[in-house]
């Protein structure tokens, strides 16, 4: 190494050369690397979907679900197995171990389900799917005056050139669907002597294509086929059905009405008053978000040309832009901190060595996109967050080795000879340094889950700078300080350079020396007072003036207010009520100042809540938000939610409301409280308990609970007459769905659009009670008996959905929490302390906390493995370096005393510690050992000599001053503007910014004061043990 480093030294060409490298790599990886909101990463998730059409959730839950479940647990690394039951079916979501084959996995999983013999004969066939992750990049609504059936083709036609056009999945809402309706009479029934179940099949027979095989094969052979299979109205209607021992001609015309209509239960969209169709642009992981947004962009300024002039297209809900205008907070304040950076150095070095170390920043970060892109990477909010976090690192070793090149030069070394020593002689500690460095964040990769996945950037980021700035460091910097130099020599600095370096040397000889000299004259008490601080720090911790958030939430532009009304309702009063909650939103924006809002979406027939005690979706809505960039208002999300909810009516049948907004980040609720061990009843009963108790909490909202009450249900059962008739419950349970809620007898597709063709009684009959009491039921003889003949009712509200982990039912509580007004960690320990216990108690069950609480536990079990690695690792390089087995003490303990500084600065802040805190502390590790080792190495240098330890020891804190100054300040210069960013988006990122500043801050004072106190006492120490020794 020593000669590459004399051979770029003395060269002309090859450090510019390799510097060109560096710039072009990065350039090259910028223009290749995708632009995106997080970090890709991966979900090992197959999910499974069984449907069984017109089943109460209760059957589902007992004939499908649990036995699935019981086959399914076994499988070899699956992980967990959540199951979600409701009407109609189950969807489960199996976890599968990052280290196994995803592939191999699904057909191990495919193979149970197969063994699965016991499924309802009804129950449709499995359908398995690897969950593949998409992200939203905006939404476009296509909406016009008149029936929103006149907006499908327009829609379709957008599906087609967007998809031609590059873009990876479009998913719709309020696309109107259709399907041919086969309605029958109760009577004809009756008449026939034919139950629906015939009928279908008399349909399907009728309605098909039939391959009759290969004839005339010495002839010329031909394939004999039947086209019989229909797909429209008429066609229909001339279907011949065959009944009687006379085989007497009917058409399916003659005893059915048939037409083409849309499907029931469908969600709509209003937008100003007119219907919409609302199409939301995905970019898979592949795609690069802003790429894909202006291809989104670009396609509706073409299509508003060639559309119909009634037609109107409104993009909303742009999350790009969040990503632009995250991208563009971090650029400005990279920028900004550059310039601090740049001024720094030009303040304390000669203006030709600044201007080389400052140089190596841009080439240390372009290089380090190249190296991003070549592993994988690409630009997104974390790992623009870990190159800001960078800054100071990536100057730190290139001052140190232009400080002490330009120290030897000014003492009169030649520059060859002062740049080649430079590198040398800090080849050793800024080695250690980068290694002690990367010993901090390596630990960091080892956190699993979702927030691994996503923070991983930050520690490959800055592992990448460090790697790359060791290269512009010894082999590029010292050959551009060697021909820099070398024009300055004889020549005298300027008067303001020699005014600064004056003012210098007099501040360092005479307060800084004798101060360092006091500090190790009472290095007992220097010692104390920096144990005091440290207790004071973690005491305001632990005492809960400084509360811990686990994941910041970031206000995004989207609220959105989900409305629940009880069964029954009629859908103009649900829309009614909608128009009563605009009202109040307006309200409430002319409260708050005006100009709040963008956009307003109107859902009916969907919300983000569960369809709970409802019979059609009619009963739910949704309207949908937009603000203002959040960068450009003052009016936080939670504050606007709190002004809203107070604005709200309240009208008799209306089961629930809820205001909140998309979640970013990881999946999970601040607060969800699982609860196991119990019949569904009791769980309920203990949710019911738990929400009454979270609500005296101030700023816990949107309290409830994933096992909703369902729609009141009608218990039947047979009657002696008709166990002796022949039929069976499964009997009757058939005709009644097949009555009521229909079959679908098949399926065709007009153009891109899926048509179910379904037979059922008329309207009228099915949403009439006295249907269902008179109507015939087809005995094993052919002949007919009316319903309350055969059956007994009774009545009960039901569930209309169950949740369950790994086989066992689990009903979970979930609250949002406003990190305004209180703290999700203040309340679960309140909750723990004063209400848990009690509800487990008198209830019998187990209530333990999940989601964001589970995963913070995860992770911060991870991050304390993490933090033993790192400081094993970083204790391994310390001994080597020094030879020694307690001066690494000296230097570890600066990492406990930066946390003070940290701390200290969160309560100056007002901040709550957050993971992101957390992840700066780890840097932050890293970074105040860097400056230890090179003072320390100094020291060493100086005891060889013969000089004392205390002579020595301030010597080392005199000669290094103004590199651990710089350095330092520098690290603090690139993240300080960040720390003063009002925008409601850099809120994420503040606390990590916090760590390190306020922590490296105090961690300076540390290395020049506490640092040389404790190498003394270590000193004393080893002294001490030697005599002992020798006395023995």
């Amino acid at each position: 190494m020593q000669s590459f480093i004399r051979l770029f030294a003395s060269h002309k060409v090859a450090p510019n050369l390799l510097m060109l490298l560096l710039f072009l790599s990065g350039a090259y990886g910028l223009k290749q690397l995708n632009t995106q909101f997080f970090p890709d990463f991966a979900v090992d998730v197959v999910t499974v979907n069984i449907v069984w059409p017109g089943a109460a959730a209760e059957d589902v839950q007992n004939s499908i679900t649990i036995p699935v479940e019981q086959e399914l647990k076994n499988v070899a690394n699956v992980s967990k197995v959540k199951s979600s039951t409701s009407r109609g079916g189950v969807s489960l979501r199996l976890e599968v171990a990052s280290s196994a084959d995803l592939t191999e996995t699904t057909n191990a999983i495919k193979q149970r389900l197969d063994a699965v013999s016991n499924l309802p004969t009804d129950a449709e066939t499995p359908t398995i799917e690897q969950f593949v992750m998409y992200e939203n990049v905006g939404t476009v609504l296509i909406t016009a005056d008149g029936p929103v059936d006149e907006l499908t083709n327009l829609a379709r036609q957008a599906e087609r050139e967007l998809l031609a056009k590059g873009i990876s999945k479009i998913n719709f809402t309020g696309l109107p669907k259709q399907e041919i309706a086969i309605q029958v009479e109760p009577t004809t029934i009756h008449d026939l002597g034919l139950s629906l179940q015939k009928i279908a099949g008399l349909i399907n027979n009728q309605s098909q294509d039939v391959m009759a095989g290969t004839a005339g094969r010495t002839d010329g052979s031909k394939q004999l086929r039947a086209i019989g299979k229909v797909s429209d109205v008429s066609s229909f209607e001339q279907l011949p059905l065959l009944t009687g021992d006379n085989a007497q001609l009917l058409r399916l015309g003659d005893v059915a009405d048939i037409s083409l209509r849309p499907k029931e239960d469908q969600s709509t969209i209003q937008y100003e008053g007119k219907p919409a169709i609302q199409l939301v642009i995905m970019r898979s992981k592949n795609d690069d978000t802003i790429k894909t947004a202006a291809i989104m962009n670009k396609w509706v300024v073409d299509a508003r040309k060639r559309f119909p002039q009634n037609v109107e297209l409104i993009v909303y809900d742009e999350r790009w832009l969040l990503l632009k205008a995250r991208i563009t907070l971090l650029i400005n304040n990279g920028a900004y901190g550059l310039l601090f950076v740049v001024g720094l150095l030009f303040m304390f070095l000669n203006s030709r060595v600044a201007f080389w170390v400052a140089m190596g920043i841009p080439a240390s970060l372009l290089a380090t996109w190249g190296v991003m892109y070549f592993i994988g990477g690409s630009i997104n909010m974390i790992s623009l967050f870990g190159m800001i976090m960078a800054l100071g690192i990536i100057v730190d070793d290139a001052i140190v080795v232009g400080e002490d090149t330009l120290a030897h030069f000014q003492q009169g070394e030649a520059p060859l000879q002062a740049a080649l020593g430079g590198a040398q002689r800090m080849m050793g500690p800024i080695t250690a340094s980068s290694l002690t460095t990367i010993a901090a964040f390596l630990p960091l990769l080892l956190i699993n889950g979702t927030i691994g996945s996503i923070l991983a950037d930050i520690p490959v980021v800055v592992i990448c700078v460090i790697l790359v700035s060791l290269v512009e460091c010894f082999l590029v910097l010292p050959g551009h300080l060697h021909h820099a130099l070398k024009n300055q020599v004889n020549k005298k600095p300027s008067r303001i350079r020699a005014w600064f370096d004056r003012g210098f040397e007099s501040f360092k000889n005479s307060v800084f020396r004798p101060a360092v000299s006091f500090a190790i004259d009472f290095r007992f008490v220097t010692f104390s007072l920096a144990i005091t601080a440290l207790v004071l720090a973690v005491g305001l911790l632990v005492g809960g003036r400084i509360q811990f958030a686990f994941f910041p939430s970031v206000d995004g532009d989207s609220i959105r207010a989900n409305v629940q009304f009880s069964s029954g309702t009629p859908a103009s009063e649900v829309a009614a009520y909608l128009a009563k909650v605009d009202d109040a939103l307006l309200e409430t924006e002319a409260e708050l100042g005006g100009d709040l809002i963008s956009e307003r979406v109107f859902f009916y027939g969907t919300n983000k809540l569960p369809t709970a005690g409802i019979s059609s979706t009619e009963q739910i809505a949704l309207l949908r938000v937009e603000l203002d960039s959040s960068k450009m208002r003052l009016v936080t999300n939670a504050a606007f939610i709190e002004a809203w909810n107070n604005k709200l009516p309240k009208v008799s049948g209306l089961e629930k409301i809820i205001i909140d907004q998309p979640q970013s980040g990881p999946p999970g609720k601040p607060i969800e409280a699982n609860i196991t061990g119990a019949s569904a009843d009791v769980m309920k009963q203990v949710a019911l308990d738990l929400q009454t108790a979270l609500k005296v909490f101030a700023g816990v909202q949107n309290i409830d609970d994933n096992l909703p009450y369902g729609m009141e249900q009608l218990i039947f059962n047979l009657t002696p007459e008709a166990a002796t008739l022949g039929l069976t419950s499964a009997d009757i349970g058939r005709q009644l769905r097949y009555a009521f809620d229909g079959v679908t007898v098949q399926s065709f597709y007009l153009g891109a659009d899926e048509i179910d063709v379904r037979l059922m009684l008329k309207d009228q009959d099915r949403n009439s009670l006295s249907t269902l009491y008179a109507l015939p039921v087809i005995l094993p003889s052919g002949n007919t008996v009316p319903l309350m003949e055969l059956v007994e009712f009774s009545s009960r509200r039901g569930i209309d959905k169950f949740s369950s982990e790994n086989g066992q039912l689990t009903v979970t509580v979930k609250a949002d929490v406003d990190v305004g007004a209180t703290n999700a960690n203040v309340v679960i320990g309140a909750l723990k302390k004063d209400v848990i216990p009690n509800l487990e108690r008198d209830y019998g069950v187990k209530i333990t906390f999940g989601g964001a609480k589970e995963r913070e536990r995860g992770t911060l079990g991870d991050m304390l493995t993490g933090l033993v690695l790192a400081l094993v690792l970083i204790y391994i390089v310390l001994a080597w370096v020094f030879a020694s087995y307690t001066w690494p003490v000296a230097v570890m303990f600066t990492i406990p005393f930066g946390l003070t500084g940290a701390i200290l600065g969160h309560l100056a802040m007002e901040r709550d510690l957050t993971i992101l805190s957390l992840f700066g502390l780890f840097g932050l590790s890293g970074i105040v050992i860097n400056n230890s080792i090179v003072l320390l190495s100094f020291y060493k240098g100086f005891r060889e000599q013969g000089i004392a330890p205390k002579e020595a020891i301030i010597e080392a804190a005199c000669q290094r001053l103004r590199a651990v100054l710089l350095t330092s300040m520098t690290t603090i210069a690139g993240l300080t503007p960040i720390l003063f960013e009002e925008s409601l988006q850099a809120q994420f990122l503040i606390p990590m910014a916090i760590s390190i500043v306020f922590g490296l801050a105090l961690g300076t004072l540390l290395i020049l004061f506490v640092v040389p106190s404790m190498v003394l006492m270590l000193e004393n120490l080893n002294a001490l043990l030697a005599g002992r020794k020798r006395s023995t």
